[in-house]
Protein backbone atom coordinates (compact mmCIF):
# COMPACT_ATOMS: atom_id res chain seq x y z
CA UNK A 1 0.00 0.00 0.00
CA UNK A 2 1.31 3.45 -0.92
CA UNK A 3 1.51 6.83 0.77
CA UNK A 4 -1.56 8.35 2.39
CA UNK A 5 -2.91 11.88 1.97
CA UNK A 6 -5.59 13.06 4.38
CA UNK A 7 -7.88 15.46 2.53
CA UNK A 8 -10.69 15.70 5.08
CA UNK A 9 -11.63 14.24 8.45
CA UNK A 10 -13.17 11.19 6.78
CA UNK A 11 -11.44 11.02 3.35
CA UNK A 12 -7.94 9.83 2.56
CA UNK A 13 -6.16 9.19 -0.72
CA UNK A 14 -3.84 6.19 -0.74
CA UNK A 15 -1.32 5.96 -3.56
CA UNK A 16 -1.89 2.89 -5.71
CA UNK A 17 1.18 0.69 -6.26
CA UNK A 18 1.95 -2.27 -8.53
CA UNK A 19 1.13 -4.60 -5.64
CA UNK A 20 -2.45 -3.31 -5.61
CA UNK A 21 -3.58 -4.79 -8.95
CA UNK A 22 -5.92 -7.43 -7.50
CA UNK A 23 -7.41 -4.95 -5.02
CA UNK A 24 -7.94 -2.40 -7.82
CA UNK A 25 -9.64 -4.94 -10.10
CA UNK A 26 -11.92 -6.18 -7.30
CA UNK A 27 -12.85 -2.62 -6.35
CA UNK A 28 -13.64 -1.71 -9.96
CA UNK A 29 -15.91 -4.73 -10.32
CA UNK A 30 -17.78 -3.39 -7.29
CA UNK A 31 -17.89 0.32 -8.15
CA UNK A 32 -17.74 0.43 -11.98
CA UNK A 33 -19.73 -2.54 -13.20
CA UNK A 34 -23.11 -1.87 -11.47
CA UNK A 35 -23.61 1.75 -12.62
CA UNK A 36 -22.05 1.29 -16.09
CA UNK A 37 -23.05 -2.25 -17.08
CA UNK A 38 -25.81 -0.92 -19.35
CA UNK A 39 -23.11 0.56 -21.63
CA UNK A 40 -21.57 -2.81 -22.44
CA UNK A 41 -22.55 -5.98 -24.25
CA UNK A 42 -20.74 -7.97 -21.54
CA UNK A 43 -21.84 -5.81 -18.61
CA UNK A 44 -18.48 -3.99 -18.34
CA UNK A 45 -16.23 -6.95 -17.57
CA UNK A 46 -14.06 -6.35 -20.68
CA UNK A 47 -13.47 -2.73 -19.68
CA UNK A 48 -12.37 -3.61 -16.15
CA UNK A 49 -10.14 -6.43 -17.39
CA UNK A 50 -8.47 -4.28 -20.05
CA UNK A 51 -8.21 -0.99 -18.14
CA UNK A 52 -7.12 -2.10 -14.69
CA UNK A 53 -4.85 -5.11 -15.32
CA UNK A 54 -1.25 -5.32 -14.09
CA UNK A 55 0.32 -4.34 -17.44
CA UNK A 56 -1.79 -1.19 -17.73
CA UNK A 57 -1.24 -0.33 -14.08
CA UNK A 58 2.56 -0.71 -14.39
CA UNK A 59 2.56 1.58 -17.43
CA UNK A 60 0.33 4.19 -15.79
CA UNK A 61 2.46 4.22 -12.65
CA UNK A 62 5.54 5.19 -14.70
CA UNK A 63 3.97 8.56 -15.56
CA UNK A 64 5.70 10.97 -13.17
CA UNK A 65 3.11 13.64 -13.95
CA UNK A 66 0.31 11.47 -12.59
CA UNK A 67 -1.06 10.58 -9.18
CA UNK A 68 -3.17 7.44 -8.88
CA UNK A 69 -5.10 6.86 -5.66
CA UNK A 70 -7.61 4.73 -3.86
CA UNK A 71 -10.25 6.92 -2.24
CA UNK A 72 -10.88 5.86 1.33
CA UNK A 73 -13.94 7.05 3.24
CA UNK A 74 -14.23 6.21 6.93
CA UNK A 75 -11.47 3.61 6.51
CA UNK A 76 -13.15 1.82 3.58
CA UNK A 77 -11.92 1.95 -0.02
CA UNK A 78 -14.85 3.38 -1.97
CA UNK A 79 -13.27 4.69 -5.16
CA UNK A 80 -10.31 5.70 -7.27
CA UNK A 81 -8.91 8.97 -8.56
CA UNK A 82 -6.18 9.55 -11.15
CA UNK A 83 -4.92 13.02 -12.00
CA UNK A 84 -2.34 13.86 -14.70
CA UNK A 85 -0.48 17.17 -14.77
CA UNK A 86 0.92 18.80 -17.91
CA UNK A 87 -1.48 17.15 -20.35
CA UNK A 88 -3.07 19.57 -22.77
CA UNK A 89 -6.75 19.72 -23.59
CA UNK A 90 -6.68 19.23 -27.36
CA UNK A 91 -9.41 21.85 -27.80
CA UNK A 92 -7.41 24.57 -25.98
CA UNK A 93 -3.74 23.80 -26.65
CA UNK A 94 -2.33 27.18 -25.65
CA UNK A 95 -3.12 26.80 -21.92
CA UNK A 96 -1.29 24.65 -19.36
CA UNK A 97 -3.65 21.94 -18.19
CA UNK A 98 -4.21 19.07 -15.77
CA UNK A 99 -6.50 16.16 -16.59
CA UNK A 100 -8.73 14.44 -14.09
CA UNK A 101 -8.25 11.09 -15.79
CA UNK A 102 -10.35 8.88 -13.56
CA UNK A 103 -12.77 9.45 -10.74
CA UNK A 104 -15.05 6.57 -9.79
CA UNK A 105 -16.94 6.30 -6.52
CA UNK A 106 -19.08 3.52 -5.15
CA UNK A 107 -22.74 4.44 -5.77
CA UNK A 108 -23.48 3.78 -2.07
CA UNK A 109 -21.55 6.97 -1.17
CA UNK A 110 -23.07 9.23 -3.82
CA UNK A 111 -24.72 12.30 -2.31
CA UNK A 112 -22.38 12.46 0.72
CA UNK A 113 -20.22 15.31 -0.66
CA UNK A 114 -17.22 13.08 -1.35
CA UNK A 115 -17.16 13.91 -5.05
CA UNK A 116 -17.14 17.64 -4.29
CA UNK A 117 -14.26 17.24 -1.84
CA UNK A 118 -12.28 15.24 -4.41
CA UNK A 119 -12.99 17.79 -7.14
CA UNK A 120 -11.89 20.64 -4.84
CA UNK A 121 -8.69 18.73 -4.00
CA UNK A 122 -8.03 18.07 -7.71
CA UNK A 123 -8.57 21.75 -8.48
CA UNK A 124 -6.06 22.76 -5.80
CA UNK A 125 -3.53 20.22 -7.12
CA UNK A 126 -3.91 21.65 -10.63
CA UNK A 127 -3.45 25.19 -9.30
CA UNK A 128 -0.29 24.10 -7.41
CA UNK A 129 0.97 22.81 -10.77
CA UNK A 130 0.28 26.26 -12.31
CA UNK A 131 -2.31 24.76 -14.63
CA UNK A 132 -4.81 27.14 -16.17
CA UNK A 133 -7.37 24.40 -16.84
CA UNK A 134 -8.57 21.24 -15.16
CA UNK A 135 -10.31 18.97 -17.64
CA UNK A 136 -11.99 15.58 -17.84
CA UNK A 137 -14.00 13.33 -20.10
CA UNK A 138 -17.51 12.18 -19.22
CA UNK A 139 -20.13 9.96 -20.86
CA UNK A 140 -22.79 12.13 -22.48
CA UNK A 141 -25.51 9.83 -21.11
CA UNK A 142 -24.39 10.12 -17.45
CA UNK A 143 -26.81 12.93 -16.59
CA UNK A 144 -26.03 12.96 -12.85
CA UNK A 145 -22.30 13.37 -13.54
CA UNK A 146 -22.91 16.05 -16.19
CA UNK A 147 -25.10 18.04 -13.81
CA UNK A 148 -22.48 17.68 -11.06
CA UNK A 149 -19.65 18.97 -13.27
CA UNK A 150 -21.75 21.82 -14.69
CA UNK A 151 -22.68 22.89 -11.14
CA UNK A 152 -18.95 23.08 -10.38
CA UNK A 153 -18.46 25.44 -13.35
CA UNK A 154 -17.21 23.00 -15.97
CA UNK A 155 -17.96 23.74 -19.62
CA UNK A 156 -18.16 21.37 -22.57
CA UNK A 157 -15.35 21.97 -25.05
CA UNK A 158 -16.00 19.14 -27.52
CA UNK A 159 -17.64 15.79 -28.13
CA UNK A 160 -16.27 12.47 -29.38
CA UNK A 161 -17.19 8.79 -29.57
CA UNK A 162 -15.43 5.91 -27.86
CA UNK A 163 -14.32 3.09 -30.13
CA UNK A 164 -14.70 0.18 -27.71
CA UNK A 165 -16.12 -2.71 -29.75
CA UNK A 166 -18.08 -4.22 -26.85
CA UNK A 167 -19.73 -0.91 -25.95
CA UNK A 168 -23.22 -0.38 -27.35
CA UNK A 169 -22.81 1.99 -30.32
CA UNK A 170 -25.57 4.38 -29.27
CA UNK A 171 -23.95 4.86 -25.83
CA UNK A 172 -20.38 5.72 -26.93
CA UNK A 173 -20.78 9.49 -26.75
CA UNK A 174 -18.39 11.51 -24.61
CA UNK A 175 -17.90 15.16 -23.68
CA UNK A 176 -14.61 16.85 -22.91
CA UNK A 177 -15.25 19.35 -20.13
CA UNK A 178 -12.97 21.92 -18.52
CA UNK A 179 -12.80 24.38 -15.69
CA UNK A 180 -10.82 27.60 -16.06
CA UNK A 181 -8.69 27.94 -12.93
CA UNK A 182 -7.52 31.53 -13.33
CA UNK A 183 -9.89 34.24 -14.41
CA UNK A 184 -8.48 36.67 -16.97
Amino acid sequence: MGNTLKISNSIRLITITENDTALLINLMHTIYVPPYKHLWQDGGKWYVKNTFNSDVLKKELTDHNAGYYFVEYKHEKIGILRIIHNIALKDILNRKATKLHRIYLDPKVHGKGIGKILMDWSTQEAIKNNSELLWLEVMDTQEQALKFYKNLGYQISSDFKLEFELMHKHLRGMHRMYLSLFKN
